[in-house]
């Protein structure tokens, strides 16, 4: 094993102040078995809706933007969803949902033990009350996981005989970002 240069020196200048360090140690350990603890199946089940999502809108990007291959842009997911259609298109229709998805996720990278509110969602159970009347979603996970094969379906381009009648059907859907879903 090598040895670490100068490492005497190192513990005989921390050598004073080690009931000090070693607090500082116990609590960032408490901090982590903290965070270690918190249950990760909510950022597993959302960060994996985004993934699928974003799937479906790379792929939705390079056909209605004819690009051979949009990750050579290197675009993040607020970008590509920048490029999605505010009307005319079923995807503008999905568009404020999956913003506020993206938001979600981020928060999660921010802070793990983020707990996922109704009120930032308000776009993703407004397409769900028109998709899937009838139904209720009281957990924000629930309604994510829901919303997500909805808007892969208005990601993806219709055949060429539906796209007319897509153009015309979604032609009057003007989606006006709201504060809760920008970014």
């Amino acid at each position: 094993m090598r040895d670490i240069h100068g490492i005497d020196r190192i513990l005989a200048i921390l050598e004073p102040h080690w009931e000090e360090v070693e607090e500082e140690f116990e609590r960032a350990n408490r901090k982590f078995l903290e965070l270690a603890e918190t249950d990760h199946d909510p950022i597993g089940r959302v960060l994996r809706t985004h993934l699928i999502v974003e799937n479906f809108l790379t792929t939705y990007l390079e056909q209605s933007l004819d690009v051979d291959d949009i990750g050579d842009a290197r675009l993040t997911f607020a970008q590509k969803v920048a490029l999605l259609p505010n009307s005319g298109d079923s995807a503008a229709f999905v568009k404020p949902g999956i913003k506020q998805l993206n938001g979600v996720r981020n928060k999660f990278g921010h802070s793990l033990d983020y707990q996922v509110r109704r009120a930032d969602l308000r776009a993703v159970y407004a397409v769900l009350e028109v998709a899937r009347q009838g139904e209720e979603f009281r957990d924000p996970i629930e309604a994510i996981e829901a919303f997500a094969p909805i808007a892969c379906a208005f990601l993806s381009m219709p055949s060429e005989g539906l796209q007319d009648a897509f153009a015309d059907a979604f032609r009057h859907v003007n989606i006006e970002p709201d504060r809760e879903s920008r970014g």
